[in-house]
């Protein structure tokens, strides 16, 4: 029987070489290294949506310039929606090029000719901008993707024990 060595390649992942040799614990180790990669890949770029945005006009983004008392203001979407801008509401601009400029909430001037917002030092014509956008903390994407980690975890957990040899102990022949 012939025995396939393992070896790392930085820009193509795990090639097989009949160079070098490689123990069965290495050999495992890249093994569950690969099986933990993809999955943790998947909930990372998943991270970026555990968000609903919604499309403001610049009119109702320009009742979000000053909080009032209780630091939080209802606007309502172009689609109608009332969503509620509080200090830890996410809140920005999509310009005319497409691109996406966060403004802090409470903290900015949108008059009719400018947005400006110091904390970002930004300064944008108001011709310049396409749509205001809130996003709001979805509860069940965050839920999915907690779930979904959960998942991962258990079932990584379940290959490891299904897969194991029962007669060896960790790293013997």
């Amino acid at each position: 029987m012939q025995r396939i060595a393992l070896s790392r390649s930085a820009t193509v992942g795990y090639v097989a070489a009949l160079s070098t040799r490689v123990s069965a614990p290495e050999v495992i180790n890249l093994m569950l290294r690969k099986l933990f990669a993809t999955p943790l890949a998947l909930l990372l770029s998943l991270q970026f949506g555990c968000y609903n945005t919604y499309n403001i006009t610049l009119d109702e983004m320009a009742k979000v310039q000053e909080g009032g008392e209780s630091n939080a203001v209802e606007i309502t979407t172009e689609e109608g929606e009332p969503v509620v801008v509080s200090e830890n509401t996410k809140l920005g601009v999509t310009t005319t090029g497409g691109t996406y400029r966060a403004v802090s909430p409470f903290n900015f001037t949108l008059t009719g000719a400018q947005l400006v917002a110091p904390d970002e030092d930004l300064l944008l014509g108001r011709d310049e901008i396409a749509s205001g956008n809130v996003k709001l903390v979805s509860g069940t994407k965050t839920g999915l993707l907690v779930a979904g980690g959960v998942a991962v975890i258990v079932g990584a957990a379940l290959f490891i024990a299904l897969t194991a040899e029962p007669e060896k102990g960790f790293g013997e022949q």
